[in-house]
């Protein structure tokens, strides 16, 4: 029973890290670029990274960040609600 609950687990938290995905870059595409340019004003004054303007050093890890972001609080709601649904 635990092995068939953990594989259902990580389906499920594979489904939500694909839709996070989509979630981030589309609804939340501003919030991307902003706290992208923030990390690349932080990163330029202590010379950490080299952001030219062109080349985007943290856009990634904001993405990948706001992904595992979205994924938990999705994960929670669904487990919530899958919870919720079982007889006890």
């Amino acid at each position: 029973m635990r092995h068939a609950k953990l594989k259902i687990n990580i389906l499920i938290g594979l489904l939500c890290l694909v839709a996070s995905f989509f979630i981030v870059l589309f609804p939340l595409g501003g919030l991307v670029d902003y706290l992208s340019q923030i990390s690349n004003d932080f990163l330029n004054k202590n010379g950490l990274g080299f952001a030219d303007g062109e080349s985007d050093p943290s856009f990634l890890w904001v993405v990948g960040i706001l992904m595992l972001i979205v994924t938990f609080i999705m994960m929670k709601v669904i487990n919530k609600v899958w919870n919720r649904r079982q007889p006890d």
